[in-house]
């Protein structure tokens, strides 16, 4: 699912735009872009994955292994990369409402053994916390930094694609992390909504999404 700053009907949120504004954002509070790849070569390992923890903390270009359905908790698995994010430009006003655009950078890697349709990134969302998901949307048609991608119809074991999101921050904000908060299940073990998977810049791992804040000494 994707992610406003209050959860929206998963109708809303995986619903492409198709009008695209004249204008482009002119948000005043608005970061440079920064070089960061688009894209990920990956190998997946001999043998079963295990599924990736809530609360895990990742670096950019890792791994984690997650659903490649986010309503099919049981279903197949998949191999999500999140390679990045950036500050955007160029995106219609449409879309950001006076908010701060960014691109979200993934590379999706099937886990299945037979052909089948291929994952989704319905769960994945930039933060700027590592807990709350900020908007994240489909791209409009057009951005040439953050294209339009569709997926294969079907992928097997160790076939990937490459994809892009646009995610808008609240006014003051700056996104740096990604998050998957995929809410699914009542099983606390598959709880990612209250215990997030999260990618952040190397060197700066968060802590857990689920862990309470330690009280002062």
């Amino acid at each position: 699912m994707y992610a406003t700053r209050r959860v929206l009907p998963a109708v809303c949120l995986v619903a492409a735009l198709t009008t695209a504004a004249c204008a482009t954002s002119t948000t005043a509070d608005v970061e440079p872009p920064t070089s960061v790849p688009t894209s990920a070569a990956v190998i997946v390992p001999a043998g079963q994955s295990a599924r990736s923890a809530p609360g895990t903390g990742l670096t950019f270009g890792e791994n984690a292994v997650l659903p490649a359905d986010a309503f099919a908790e049981t279903g197949s698995l998949a191999m999500y990369t999140v390679t990045g994010i950036t500050p955007a430009e160029g995106v219609p006003e449409n879309t950001t409402r006076g908010g701060a655009p960014y691109y979200v950078y993934v590379t999706v890697t099937s886990l299945a053994t037979r052909a089948g349709a291929a994952p989704g990134v319905m769960g994945l969302s930039a933060s700027a916390d590592g807990r709350t998901p900020a908007l994240t949307m489909s791209p409009d048609p057009g951005l040439a930094k953050c294209p339009v991608t569709t997926p294969p119809p079907q992928m097997r074991r160790g076939e990937s694609y490459a994809t892009c999101l646009v995610a808008v921050a609240d006014p003051g904000q700056r996104l740096r992390q990604v998050i998957y908060w995929a809410d699914t299940t009542g099983d606390p073990a598959l709880d990612y909504k209250s215990s997030p998977v999260v990618w952040s810049p190397a060197g700066a791992p968060p802590p857990s999404a689920g862990s309470p804040t330690p009280a002062p000494g």
